[in-house]
């Protein structure tokens, strides 16, 4: 649902070979079907050249991975769709090659690892244009409540929230790692 395999257009997978290896220890997990989600800023779709250009590359190198994938993992769907960073408050959403393999859902996170003001009118915004918001790893942001109200109060607005893997795992370090506990506990994170 939120990953980084598409080779070289991020900092996720650097070559091929590094994704093949990432989605075969996916596979052993037992993962059949993913989403890989490599970075956008939600800016660049107002300029349409810009924004082409983008999406051109990523989906060239997205090509090239679902090829060697499904050539080694048969049974193996893989989708695309992006991180979008809202780093703007009105992104258009309207391009289904933006969103999670076409659908309505849309995998979002603020800018800079911190909460910008008004979080809760942009992700309503996003659900009233008709997309479903996916905030990604909410225990990562700087600016987290102990009590869990600010996702609460995203989760009212419309989102539904992704809890990373690597958080679990202490990969961010301690802090994050607490706040996916505390996420999970209370029910409030939808992925994981």
């Amino acid at each position: 649902l939120h990953s980084h395999l598409v080779p070289g257009v991020d900092d996720g997978a650097r070559t091929l070979e590094e994704a093949l290896e990432a989605v075969e220890a996916m596979r052993r997990a037992g993962v059949r079907r993913i989403i890989t989600t490599p970075h956008l800023d939600a800016s660049l779709l107002a300029d349409e050249d810009r924004a082409e250009s983008r999406i051109r590359k990523v989906q060239a190198a997205f090509r090239e991975l679902a090829v060697a994938a499904r050539e080694r993992f048969p049974d193996l769907v893989v989708w695309r769709g992006f991180e979008v960073r809202l780093d703007v408050p009105d992104p258009d959403l309207s391009d289904p090659r933006v969103r999670m393999a076409g659908t309505r859902f849309v995998l979002v996170e603020w800018p800079a690892f911190q909460i910008p003001p008004g979080t809760e009118a942009v992700l309503t915004r996003i659900r009233r244009a008709g997309w479903i918001p996916v905030l990604a790893h909410p225990e990562r942001y700087h600016g987290l409540d102990d009590d869990l109200s600010i996702p609460r109060r995203w989760k009212a607005a419309g989102a539904l929230l992704q809890v990373n893997h690597g958080s679990l795992l202490g990969r961010y370090g301690s802090a994050p790692r607490s706040r996916a506990l505390r996420l999970l506990q209370a029910g409030v994170a939808d992925y994981l």
